[in-house]
């Protein structure tokens, strides 16, 4: 429940909203002419829209900047601290490797600390608030652009967590990224950052920067080699970004400070990197606590020289190497008063252009530092053969690699077969088998249409319950084990796992390669052996829980192919899937449903027993006649069928609370 002051600034907010719309139609009434915000080229078919056209779209901007899309609820945010650390070292946490995993596959962050809103794990900054914030117009539309960014290279922007009676913080959350950050690889040695990787997280880096600088956000703000974060997929992702200046205007106002006991916000490493003119603003003496600073474009283009040096030279650019204490108090004065720049060779260098870019970048007039565009054309020019993303830098830096070693058989047997099994395990994990071969091999897998094919859902029911009683690790704990027994049964049939989201578990047969109408045999088996398995499952933490599992599946003409040439995955279109999901959803517990002309189908090879449902009411397809699949009858020795678990039908109560939760819970997007 709101609190009364929400409640009431809810209504200020409904009331500016209604006198300024009756202002803008009184404006058009009488002067004939709408205020500079309305005054925009919406363009249809090359045609500027009519006044009343573009008023209401921007009525309707502002109707969802008031909805507050940005404000996290407190009651779906949730602090997860590692028990193993104490607050100082939560920071430190974060840049270890771990010794004993250290590879490109198995390489992972360690977390002191992160967040979890509702089921997704977040990064995020928290402060404690003393005082209510009270948003401008302007910052509610700022907060608002901000939530709609949607960028390859930028980590999704969650929201923020603020003005709450019972939770005294401020909150800002973008979506965590797992593998590490840019700062970890560039100071660790074990790891061989050629040109590849380096122009390869370079681009990654500055066309995240480039998307923010041409939009409504216009500037990071936070750009620090800490904030350049790696996914699972080796795509550099910006995050933290666009959050700098407001919360600085919340320091400035004394609405927030930092937390009790909290480690501190920055290193002086990272603090030293921001730009002076920044700094200037802040700690003008150089003796003030590292913190954030404002930012800017030009501000962002200093920070770019500050990480290209580090990935160039694979060093700190002041050496102060992660020090959480002051080791020049002069340092910051040096910086702002004096150009204390960081120290470049004067030897010669392949990369010397791209360190004279920096030197650019760190100009003491900001209106002389270059752009986005300058920086890409230099790396162009340094890095003239490392093109591409880096999926096909790897693919073609581990050929090149399997050629030299074919000289050197006798020796390097081992080592060849290692590159290949390391460089197709990380296309596997994106892409099915024959088409990771086909890429691998330089062909380019078409997409393309199949007359029938089969897809099945699973979905663990009561999962939100047993989440709300089991913590993070033991929910995590929990899926896995729960799909990788699921993924043991796929290993035996001739399908493919599409994907799984949150509790759902996506199967498909027939795709990508045709299997001669087998496809709807394959699925049939399977999901009556992941039936088995959920009836033979033991929760180790929860003895008493039952794995219940509601499974639906449909035969039918589909689409398919690769979407996404940075991080490709194989998708699945059509109708077919639709009513695949819709069959799930409308499943009862411990049972298989499927449409009739699934139905018939199996019934006709007199392989399985069906039990009629009936008529089901399907969002999209009106009333339904589906089946319940029971079981797969095997002959035996003496010809009769083998025991199996007796299926009962579900009571009518249970279908109308599967029909119910159905219409509540609206199905996925596919």
């Amino acid at each position: 429940m709101l609190g009364l002051r929400d409640m009431l600034y809810t209504l200020k907010q409904d009331i500016v909203y209604c006198l300024q719309f009756s202002w803008y139609a009184i404006l058009f009434l009488f002067a004939k002419k709408l205020p500079r915000e309305c005054q925009k080229d919406f363009l249809v078919d090359d045609k500027p829209l009519d006044w009343y056209s573009r008023l209401k779209l921007y009525v309707r901007h502002k109707m969802n900047v008031y909805k507050l899309t940005w404000k996290v609820s407190k009651d779906t945010l949730k602090i997860i601290v590692n028990k193993n650390a104490d607050a100082k070292m939560q920071r430190e946490l974060e840049n270890r490797t771990n010794k004993d995993e250290n590879t490109l596959i198995s390489r992972r962050r360690v977390f002191g600390s992160y967040a979890l809103v509702g089921t997704q794990r977040a990064e995020y900054l928290q402060f404690k608030q003393d005082k209510k914030l009270s948003l401008s117009e302007a910052t509610l539309d700022y907060l608002y652009s901000l939530k709609q960014l949607q960028n390859d290279n930028l980590a999704k922007f969650f929201g923020i967590q603020c003005n709450d009676d019972n939770m005294p913080t401020l909150t800002v959350l973008h979506t965590l990224v797992e593998r590490g950050t840019l700062e970890e690889f560039c100071l660790d040695r074990d790891f061989e950052m050629n040109e590849t990787f380096k122009s390869a997280f370079m681009r990654d880096m500055l066309k995240g920067l480039n998307y923010l600088h041409k939009g409504p956000i216009a500037h990071h703000g936070f750009l620090q080699a800490s904030t350049c974060l790696i996914d699972i997929n080796w795509v550099l992702k910006l995050t933290l970004y666009g959050v700098s200046n407001f919360i600085c205007d919340a320091f400035d106002s004394t609405n927030v400070k930092l937390l009790d006991h909290a480690a501190p916000m920055i290193s002086y490493p990272q603090y030293v990197c921001f730009p002076p003119e920044h700094l200037k603003e802040y700690d003008p003496t150089g003796k003030l606590p590292p913190r954030i600073v404002r930012g800017s474009q030009k501000g962002d283009m200093y920070c770019v020289g500050m990480i290209l040096y580090m990935m160039i030279e694979r060093e700190d650019p002041f050496m102060l190497i992660h020090s959480l204490e002051r080791p020049n108090p002069n340092l910051v004065k040096d910086i702002i008063d004096n150009g204390k720049m960081p120290r470049v060779a004067d030897e010669h260098n392949p990369e010397a252009k791209l360190l004279q870019k920096c030197q650019e970048c760190w100009n003491r007039i900001p209106e002389e530092r270059p752009d986005v565009r300058k920086i890409l054309e230099t790396i162009a020019i340094v890095y003239p053969l490392a093109k591409g993303n880096l999926v096909d830098q790897m693919m073609k830096m581990n050929e090149k690699y399997a050629a030299e070693l074919e000289e050197q058989v006798s020796i390097r047997t081992q080592d060849l077969a290692l590159a290949q099994v390391a460089t197709m395990k990380l296309l596997n994990e994106m892409l099915p088998a024959a088409v990771a071969e086909d890429l691998k091999n330089g062909i380019v897998r078409e997409p393309r249409s199949y007359e029938s094919a089969t897809v099945m859902f699973v979905q663990i029911c009561e999962f939100n319950a047993l989440m709300k009683k089991s913590t993070p690790n033991q929910t995590i704990m929990f899926l896995n084990d729960v799909f990788d027994q699921f993924d043991n049964v796929i290993k035996n049939h001739d399908a493919y796992k599409v994907e799984t989201t949150g509790e759902t578990y996506m199967v498909a047969s027939g795709v990508p390669e045709e299997n001669e109408g087998r496809h709807v045999y394959e699925i049939a088996e399977m999901s009556l052996e992941i039936r088995e398995v959920s009836y033979r499952y033991k929760l180790s933490y929860n003895p008493s829980y039952v794995l219940r599992v509601r499974i639906g599946f449909h035969m039918g003409p589909i689409a398919a192919g690769v979407i996404g040439i940075r991080s490709p995955r194989y998708c699945l279109f059509g109708d077919t899937v639709n009513f695949a999901s819709r069959m799930q959803s409308n499943s009862a517990p411990n049972q298989i449903q499927t449409s009739e002309i699934t139905a018939n189908l199996l019934m006709a090879s007199k392989m399985y027993t069906f039990k009629k449902r009936g008529y089901v009411h399907v969002k999209g397809k009106g009333d339904v006649k589906c089946f319940w699949l029971n079981q797969h009858v095997h002959e035996g020795e003496n010809g009769e069928p083998p025991l199996t678990h007796s299926i009962q039908g579900p009571s009518t109560s249970e279908i109308r609370g599967v029909e119910e939760t159905a219409i509540m819970h609206p199905l996925r997007k596919v």
